[in-house]
């Protein structure tokens, strides 16, 4: 252990009352995100490079040299390790036997048995329903992948508190973005894919994964099309958020990106009826940007009011 080490592991021992340390991990398989919160080094975020075979490792040596031992730890599903299905809420089933209710109702839709699946609920906005009835969102991901990142954040020493997933963790940052209580848009693109989040008054209405990679949207051959695609299926959301689900699309859609240097907003701007802009990472009190990798572990460390999310 080092010496830096070690005296953070004291300075946690002997903080403040409430103040316990809380780190969010996002654990992908080019590496880990993480985001901590609560103790001497609260705000800071980062990601450690590695591969699937070395992720014990690597989390074993931030649980060192961070002093993370024994801290409260949320550990947030990437998008592409889990589903999540709309579904009619049965009547009469008490809110602790409704997931595993649903669960079964997922043998159709699901490339697994729901035997081999953990399944939970979070709530469907009542004014978006219109008119089929309570829904509630069931999320459900394979048994073994979630045992398995269980395991890995157990044996590094960590504490598991809850478990979170992307559009959810995401949802405290862009609910930060809703002034107005009008709704709020976020499109967080990553190397392989993108995602484009929409929520209002707390609550996530709409979640969407955008298939385009940062590679297409960087080579000068494919990048038009690229573009455009990416544009089409941001209006498309847009276009479903005011139709299916009857809400008045937000005016501004914030872009977080790892390519910083590529002038996405204005590239999509022409073709998107919104406004898009960077996300101004000063406006949230950081001093500078943060890597976009981090997002949703860091979103996922943003405190919100209590909404029955597990």
């Amino acid at each position: 252990m080092t010496k830096t080490s070690m005296l953070r592991k004291l300075t946690g021992l002997f903080g403040h009352p409430g103040a316990r340390l809380r780190v969010c991990l996002e654990i992908r398989p080019d590496g880990i995100a993480w985001s901590e919160s609560g103790g001497p080094g609260a705000g800071r975020s980062g990601f450690a490079d590695c591969l699937p075979a070395k992720r014990q490792a690597a989390l074993l040596g931030l649980v060192d040299d961070h002093g993370w031992s024994g801290a409260a730890t949320t550990l947030v599903l990437p998008l592409d390790q889990y589903q999540v299905f709309q579904m009619d809420r049965p009547e009469g089933i008490e809110e602790s036997e409704l997931s595993d209710a649903l669960k079964w109702k997922l043998k159709d839709f699901l490339d697994f048995t729901p035997s081999e699946a953990v399944s939970d609920v979070f709530p469907f906005p009542k004014d978006a329903s219109r008119g089929r009835g309570e829904l509630v969102n069931v999320v459900a991901a394979r048994k073994s992948l979630v045992s398995e990142l269980v395991a890995l954040v157990q044996d590094a020493g960590l504490e598991l508190e809850r478990i979170d997933i992307a559009e959810l963790a995401l949802r405290n940052l862009v609910c930060r973005l809703d002034d107005n209580k009008r709704g709020a848009a976020l499109v967080h693109l990553k190397e392989g894919y993108g995602q484009m989040v929409i929520c209002k008054d707390d609550t996530l209405y709409l979640s969407r994964r955008l298939d385009v990679t940062s590679e297409d949207l960087r080579d000068a051959a494919r990048q038009e099309s690229a573009v455009q695609s990416l544009a089409l299926e941001m209006q498309r959301s847009l276009d479903y958020y005011e139709s299916q689900l009857g809400q008045v699309p937000p005016a501004m859609i914030r872009l977080v990106a790892r390519d910083s240097v590529l002038p996405l907003a204005s590239m999509l701007s022409s073709y998107v009826a919104a406004g898009i802009e960077t996300l101004d990472w000063r406006a949230l009190g950081l001093e500078s940007d943060l890597d976009s990798r981090c997002l949703p572990a860091w979103s996922a460390a943003l405190p919100m009011p209590e909404d029955g999310r597990r």
